[in-house]
């Protein structure tokens, strides 16, 4: 079994955030060290509901008075180490609120796809980026909307690599019957539905609880951010994919005994660090050093 070592977090200076700077060996933990060190409040979010990184910089996303995005710069130097660029999109089209519960923000080739779930119902929108950026709301940057029919319980969109492809990944928030789905994201630039032809490229079963997905790309796997009950518990699994649909490697989980309030977001930082990110209106972002070297298999 893969086994990193959490150690109390030490604040340093570090390079700035890039994909290429992330981790290379699988992630797992020790269960002996089962309490996160450091945490900071983000304000302006509502209930947080995930992160994401992109050129450098971390994406955070909620459901404050509308769906919202925030962008942050990475200062671990700081007694706070996310700190607010003042950059803020509103999920918004002409006022309305089109996501208004945010499940998903993933970054890649064939554009940036954003994820909303309402009562159990999933829909993924295709965005202009840099409109968004400059509007700070939706108005012009919604490219398409699709309906992911598919989703068994809302929509978690996240880049993966699969046998070569970038694909979009998603999975599904329920006790049982859940599934990692794998779709095509040349073709969801023009369909209304994830059941259209061709969209579905592959799909696995998984464990419950699954609040949004994170990709490895330098070991190729798929951390699942779950709860450890409905809307309680913090718990990471990890897994690989494989052309029959089916688990390539086992799933290597972690559960913590602490915090106990609702794990949303998982995000690992460029110097072993990694953010867990709870739903909580306080102390909704959590910080552990991970020690990479110790890798035990």
């Amino acid at each position: 079994m893969i086994r990193t070592i959490f150690s109390a977090i030490a604040f340093l200076a570090i390079a700035p955030l890039a994909d290429a700077d992330l981790p290379s060996k699988p992630i797992d933990f020790d269960a002996s060290e089962q309490t996160l060190q450091i945490s900071q409040t983000i304000e302006g979010l509502g209930a947080a509901q995930g992160i994401t990184h992109h050129d450098g910089l971390l994406y955070i996303y909620g459901d404050a008075e509308t769906g919202v995005i925030r962008e942050y710069r990475y200062e671990p130097a700081s007694p706070e180490p996310l700190q607010w660029t003042g950059l803020e999109i509103k999920l918004t089209r002409n006022g309305i609120d089109v996501a208004p519960h945010p499940t998903g923000l993933t970054f890649g080739s064939h554009g940036v796809f954003l994820g909303d779930t309402v009562y159990r119902r999933g829909t993924i929108f295709r965005i202009d980026w840099e409109q968004a950026k400059k509007d700070g709301h939706l108005d012009h940057a919604i490219l398409n909307q699709i309906n992911d029919d598919l989703g068994l319980n809302g929509t978690r969109p996240e880049y993966v690599t699969f046998e070569g492809k970038e694909l979009i990944a998603t999975s599904d928030y329920g006790p049982t019957g859940n599934e990692i789905r794998l779709y095509d994201p040349e073709k969801l630039k023009s369909v209304v539905r994830t059941s259209s032809p061709g969209v579905l490229v592959t799909k696995q079963p998984t464990g419950p609880w699954v609040q949004t997905l994170c990709w490895n790309e330098q070991t190729k796997e798929l951390i699942l951010v779950q709860n450890q009950i409905e809307g309680l518990g913090y718990q990471l699994s990890t897994t690989s994919l494989d052309s029959a649909g089916t688990c390539a490697t086992p799933l290597n989980t972690l559960k913590l005994s602490y915090p106990t309030d609702e794990l949303e977001g998982f995000e690992i930082l460029p110097d072993g660090r990694a953010i867990f990110l709870n739903s909580s209106r306080q102390k909704n972002a959590w910080f552990a050093t991970m020690n990479l070297d110790t890798v035990i298999r």
